[in-house]
């Protein structure tokens, strides 16, 4: 079972702050970038553009698509905006 965790305005997306998927299918961060934008539409512009949303495995930032395990922990957090 891994858990997802969404920040700032994923959240507004979403509608919750995290949730445990049991996918099969998710083998890898593109695999669950599939599998987010069927269960969240409105994700799509967002994950399919690499530089908006930034993605972490077990508290580790990742820039590729490496492989997710069962129960590891992702977080997906979009670009830090300040001023």
């Amino acid at each position: 079972l891994m858990i997802i965790k969404y920040f700032a305005w994923l959240k507004t997306i979403t509608n919750i702050e995290e949730e445990v998927i049991n996918d099969s299918s998710i083998k890898d961060i593109n695999s669950l970038k599939k599998y987010l934008v069927a269960k969240y539409p409105k994700m799509q512009g967002h994950l399919n553009n690499s530089n908006l949303i930034r993605v972490a495995i077990n508290l580790s930032y990742t820039f590729e698509n490496d492989a997710i395990k069962d129960d590891d922990e992702i977080a997906l957090f979009p670009p830090v905006s300040g001023g």
